[in-house]
């Protein structure tokens, strides 16, 4: 009983599987036992933290600022809430831009922007 029909790479023709030429098979790869290994390494591109304003290349440092400043570290998760932006219309920019041109500034509310954590 024949198991199947396979082409051979070392010449191009079809041999059967269970009656394959000693001289077509393949050297077997000098390989480990080991599987592959799944490395997960702490370095990263340098990444603004936004609690302290510095530059991490380590995850687990950006991530240790992350928790003492009680944050939440999450994934690549889809975005569940549905935020709603207002349209902002061009006679709404155009009042803008003229305040912007006779002077004004904004002011900025700087009493939960200090110390109390993630918002």
């Amino acid at each position: 009983m024949r198991t199947s029909f396979r082409r051979c790479r070392a010449c191009g023709e079809y041999h059967w599987t269970d009656n394959w030429p000693e001289n077509h098979v393949e050297p077997v790869p000098e390989r480990s036992t080991l599987p592959a290994p799944m490395l997960s390494l702490d370095t990263m591109d340098a990444l603004w933290h936004p609690h302290d304003g510095r530059k991490y290349e380590s995850k687990s440092e950006f991530r240790a600022v992350t928790k003492a400043a009680g944050g939440e570290e999450v994934g690549n998760d889809v975005q569940t809430d549905n935020r709603k932006v207002d349209r902002v219309t061009k006679d709404e920019v155009a009042q803008a831009v003229q305040m912007v041109k006779q002077g004004y500034k904004p002011q900025v509310d700087t009493s939960t922007a200090a110390g109390d954590g993630w918002h």
